[in-house]
């Protein structure tokens, strides 16, 4: 029998009062300050000591490589390969009659499907951005390779919402699945794509499938998470009451859990786009093509060109997510109520759309149209914005570039003061404390956060990053993390009860939030080299830029999906809406919340590797080493302490998620 979860009805916070000096912040102060004063007093380095270290992990690791290059060009494949190469067939396949298909229909013809599908199933707004965002990939002179990116997409999403969605559901219904599949969801988002690039290549070599794989083990575990945290926000006595009447399992699920988490499994689609989106750069590297790979060869020859592609790219996942929201939206069975007059309407509508999408096609075929938007038209003119738009980002680069622009004077004092400030100053601490106060310390600030086994997690995983030879490293990508997701987490909470309760907010951060979110990390940190000369400080601002906007998204979520019941009894008793806030909305809101604060850690994870790139150092620098010279072992050793470094932060955090729900009514 299905264990259905769900989480018990809060109608109002109990807050626990007991002194200030019993508090969680005051004992972690305590724990830190007696790590302090251990630093300060022994004054004796003792790094990780050789004897407890692993050091021939690398080279069996290495052998390990090997071995896996030999089975897969052996003529006699076991069944394992034989799967594997089979899916990759398939997949190429795919990629290849979509990329076919758009470029088959001429440059006219794709743009009026389209254009014409998203009105017709998600309305005249939706199909407006789908409609600039063709006119964006033919002014921009990229169309065949957006042509490409796009097939690549659907691709990707489809299996990854095929996978994700329904493992999400039974992740939500059963915490037996959950505890299963969380480590594995844990491990594929939290380890760097750079880092299972080079596996992924072995496995299913260069071309369109590998980088369809890379994308999927990105994309799956929001849409997993998503949904599971949807279907477990079903009241507990909806279930119940539709469990009283006799429907069976399956009803349950089709006809109560998943429409009530409906807004929630959307969000989550939503997101497996913009996460998909966001590796088309990575991709790029083992094969993707299309605008990835003209960023990638565009950073090292034409910067002005990389991010060009890059502004594409998010072009396009700004039409994908409207479109794809507004088609959801529009169609929500609560909410169209269909008569035979209606359905026989929108029948004639639907046909009349296949005929002017036909029509458009063939009368394109007939006058010539290519499947490519030109880059001149018949008298020889050029009829896209290529030049200007590059000569117009070149100058912009050429700005930042000068030292004596006013945006120094504001980003090089705010790039001093992290470093100095905030960064160095940790750093020190973890790398040059003894190894044993730091592991000691931290597991009791893990025990004194979140109770007994998130501290046996951390000092597990600890204890295995020192094990294998990289605690230094670790410590100072630890440091690296806790400044970027503190900063992240302290905007991204700030600015996502702003937009919970001010519809402007909400709509002013939404194309910021895509924009940051979809725009490849090693575009918008081209900028950031230049504004903020301090090495290190580059990777922490794209870390913090690309994590906050999911903590906006989810606490903007959490917030508004409060039961109204609870803020109306709230405002009944004379709560002001800072109380009503303050006191109801955020700690009912507590889930996603904490979800958002976890989602922002991995998302800062993700982004060490680009740090490395830049100069931040750590474990990063250690992953991009080993994918750029093909030192397996070392990439994945190091890649493996950026895992357990996730998986602590994230426990720690899970497990006050737990504390915090006893603490509640």
């Amino acid at each position: 029998m299905t264990e259905f979860v769900s989480e018990r009805p809060i109608l109002a916070p109990v807050l626990s009062h007991r002194p200030w000096w019993r508090g969680k912040p005051v004992q972690v102060a305590l724990v830190a300050a007696g790590m302090w004063v251990a630093y300060r007093s022994l004054r004796l380095e003792y790094p990780w000591p050789d004897s407890l270290a692993w050091n021939s992990l690398q080279f069996k690791l290495d052998e390990f490589q090997v071995w896996l290059i030999d089975q897969r060009s052996a003529e006699d494949k076991s069944l394992i390969f034989t799967i594997f190469d089979g899916f990759r067939i398939f997949v190429d396949e795919l990629v290849a009659w979509f990329t076919e298909l758009l470029l088959w229909l001429t440059w006219v013809g794709t743009a009026v499907a389209g254009t014409l599908l998203v009105w017709r199933f998600g309305g005249r707004r939706a199909a407006a951005t789908v409609l600039v965002a063709f006119s964006a990939f033919a002014l921009s002179g990229l169309w065949t390779e957006s042509m490409e990116t796009l097939a690549l997409m659907i691709v990707a999403v489809g299996l990854s919402l095929l996978v994700g969605i329904p493992l999400g559901i039974a992740v939500g219904r059963s915490r037996r699945v959950e505890r299963v599949v969380r480590p594995v969801l844990d491990a594929a988002q939290i380890v760097p794509a750079f880092a299972y690039l080079m596996p992924v290549v072995i496995l299913f070599s260069v071309g369109p499938a590998a980088a369809v794989v890379a994308t999927m083990v990105y994309a799956i575990p929001p849409a997993v998470r998503i949904t599971a945290l949807g279907i477990r926000g079903v009241a507990v006595n909806t279930v119940e009451a539709a469990t009283s009447m006799g429907t069976t399992t399956r009803q349950i699920l089709t006809k109560v859990q998943f429409p009530l988490a409906r807004r929630m499994i959307l969000l989550g689609v939503n997101q497996t786009i913009l996460f998909a989106l966001s590796m088309v750069v990575i991709a790029g590297l083992i094969g993707g093509g299309g605008l990835g790979a003209v960023v990638n060869s565009g950073l090292f020859t034409t910067p002005s060109l990389a991010i060009l592609a890059g502004f594409v790219i998010v072009v396009m996942a700004i039409a994908l997510d409207r479109s794809t929201e507004a088609i959801a939206d529009r169609t929500d069975p609560a909410k169209r109520h269909l008569d035979a007059a209606s359905r026989r309407r929108l029948r004639l509508q639907t046909l009349a759309l296949g005929i002017a999408i036909v029509g458009a096609v063939v009368v394109s075929k007939l006058v010539g149209v290519s499947g490519s938007y030109p880059e001149t038209g018949p008298r020889g003119r050029t009829v896209t914005l290529q030049a200007w738009l590059l000569e117009r980002i070149q100058s912009v680069l050429d700005y930042i570039q000068d030292p004596t622009s006013w945006v120094f004077s504001i980003t090089e004092p705010t790039a001093i003061f992290i470093l100095q400030k905030l960064l160095l100053p940790l750093q020190q601490f973890l790398v040059e404390a003894p190894w044993f106060t730091t592991l000691l310390g931290l597991t009791l600030i893990a025990f004194v956060v979140s109770g007994l086994r998130p501290a046996i997690t951390a000092f597990v995983m600890l204890g295995a990053i020192g094990v294998t030879g990289v605690w230094a490293l670790a410590m100072d990508t630890l440091s690296q993390v806790l400044v970027a997701t503190l900063i992240a987490v302290v905007i991204g909470v700030g600015i996502g009860i702003a937009a919970a309760e001010s519809r402007t907010v909400s709509r002013a951060m939404r194309p910021i939030n895509d924009v940051l979110q979809t725009l490849p990390q090693l575009v918008y940190i081209i900028p950031f080299i230049y504004l903020m000369p301090v090495s290190i400080v580059p990777g922490i601002v794209a870390g913090v830029l690309y994590a906050f906007p999911v903590v906006v998204r989810l606490v903007e979520r959490g917030i508004n999906d409060v039961a109204p019941q609870a803020v109306e009894a709230a405002g009944a008793f004379g709560a002001t809406r800072r109380q009503v806030l303050t006191k109801v909305k955020v700690p009912l809101a507590g889930d996603a919340i904490m979800l958002g604060v976890n989602q922002g850690i991995i998302m800062v994870l993700a982004v060490v590797v680009i740090g490395g790139l830049v100069g931040s150092g750590g474990l990063g620098y250690e992953v991009a080493q080993g994918l750029v010279r093909g030192y397996f072992g070392q990439g994945v050793i190091a890649s493996f302490a950026i895992l357990a470094l996730g998986i602590t932060l994230d426990r720690v955090t899970q497990g006050t998620r737990a504390k915090r729900k006893e603490g509640l009514g």
